[in-house]
């Protein structure tokens, strides 16, 4: 049975490949257009799509991951840190889908670059009172000169070092932003193995894809990235998810990165 799955997910997603080529180049062409001149309509395009369609098909499906992310979280902080307030900073928060996991004792920063996330993430955020809201920094997170050196006890990212820039940049911010012993945790989709069906579909669809979900790249090696980046000690744990309608974005990490 999980052959068969795996083979009806290869299928679909050939032919999907195409579809999204097809219509992004015919039905699609003035969006591509668009999207391809402008950063704020990739921006305001990418927001709302995140918040309503993607969130919807795969918010289910991640649960179990960010999770596994907190978990993880908790289980390597100290007993000061589990008992004192948190400085917490999360980059790319989004729409603020990781705020049902924070621990009660944290003081949350939030950076990201795109502007128009922010009523999202404002509305999620008054229904977790729990967390005390700092900020919010628009701000590249490969320059986050608005956050001080050392300043912060842990740093989130979920699905989000796919779309950055630079992975090795955002990587040496946060070991900036970090006091020592600071904790950076994270959640990211991350490429097949190399020589692979899958790596090779990654590739097909990468140029439209990368367009239409805002710089999403999907065939990085971010668990490499992370246990390079200059962590004292990186515990990463790979999880794949069955479900054929997700073959193009299966591979995931969970992983905790300390200074």
């Amino acid at each position: 049975m999980e052959k068969y799955t795996e083979v009806i997910g290869k299928i679909v997603w050939f032919f999907s490949a195409i579809l999204m080529w097809g219509l992004a180049t015919t039905v699609g062409l003035p969006i591509t257009i668009s999207l391809w001149l402008s950063t704020t309509f990739r921006d305001v395009f990418f927001s709302w799509t995140y918040v309503y369609i993607i969130q919807f098909f795969f918010q289910s499906q991640l649960v179990s991951l960010r999770k596994k992310m907190f978990q993880l979280l908790q289980k390597n902080l100290s007993s000061k840190q589990r008992s004192d307030p948190l400085e917490v900073l999360e980059i790319g928060i989004g729409d603020g889908a990781n705020l049902p996991y924070y621990p009660d004792n944290c003081k949350l920063t939030v950076v990201d670059k795109n502007k128009f996330f922010e009523p999202y993430f404002r509305k999620s955020a008054k229904m977790y009172p729990h967390i005390s809201y700092q900020r919010t920094v628009i701000q590249s997170a490969e320059n986050m000169m608005d956050v001080e050196d050392n300043s912060m006890d842990v740093v989130v990212t979920s699905l989000f070092q796919c779309s950055c820039e630079d992975p090795d940049k955002v990587l040496q911010e946060i070991l900036r932003v970090l006091k020592p012993g600071g904790k950076y945790v994270c959640m990211e989709h991350v490429a097949f193995p190399k020589k692979t069906v899958g790596f090779l579909l990654q590739k097909i669809v990468h140029p439209i894809w990368y367009l239409y979900s805002n710089g999403c790249t999907l065939d990085r090696d971010l668990e490499k990235k992370i246990k390079q980046a200059g962590f004292s000690e990186v515990v990463c744990e790979q999880y794949v998810k069955p479900q054929w309608w997700m073959f193009i974005a299966r591979h995931f990490i969970v992983a905790m990165a300390t200074k």
